[in-house]
């Protein structure tokens, strides 16, 4: 099977945002982490390291994009279906420590102020995580404003859980979020 040394370098590349932060993240590493040839980098990616940091955040969107959808569409009622992923990500936490999409918030406060371009990657993430949410909401009969509003307060306290999870080194903050999902959307 032929290696794609491009989605290999994004994949590295979204990794080691979530380990090691943006500007711990050089390109020596990417190349090292990615097996990828050194010249490679400028030829697939010819504005550097930001373009491909924007890369693995689009990377990392659509892998969490998926997710969520996949885990809310197991349950028809929106409680139900957002408890369910809330607790299932409180579960992947306690099981290995590890979130894919952590590092867009992490990404997005060490990079807000010296990259417009970044930021805007980040905040379509945050929006395409929202809509999800929003959608089951609207499914489920709520108006589209209103899902909208709720779907991004949902997923606002869900990352805001994540980094308190994080800081905890623990699920707590995840499984008393999930709690209040009821509360919520009475």
């Amino acid at each position: 099977m032929k290696r794609n040394t491009r989605e290999d370098m994004i994949q590295a590349t979204a990794k080691l945002l979530q380990t090691k932060g943006y500007v711990g993240t050089g390109l020596n590493d990417i190349i090292q982490q990615s097996g990828a040839p050194k010249g490679s980098i400028y030829y697939h990616f010819p504005k550097g390291k930001e373009q491909l940091a924007i890369e693995a955040v689009n990377w990392t969107k659509e892998r969490v994009t998926n997710f969520i959808k996949e885990k809310l569409a197991l349950h028809k009622a929106p409680v139900e279906a957002i408890q369910y992923f809330i607790l299932e990500s409180a579960g992947r936490f306690e099981k290995d420590n590890y979130f894919l999409g952590v590092p867009i918030t992490a990404l997005v406060l060490e990079t807000s102020s010296t990259s417009e371009n970044l930021r805007k990657a980040c905040n379509d993430v945050f929006e395409a995580w929202s809509d999800e949410f929003a959608d089951v909401l609207k499914a489920y009969g709520y108006e589209n404003e209103v899902a909208k509003e709720l779907g991004g307060t949902i997923n606002s306290m869900i990352q805001g859980a994540f980094v308190v999870s994080l800081a905890r080194k623990d699920a707590s903050a995840l499984k008393s979020m999930s709690q209040m999902i009821p509360k919520i959307l009475k």
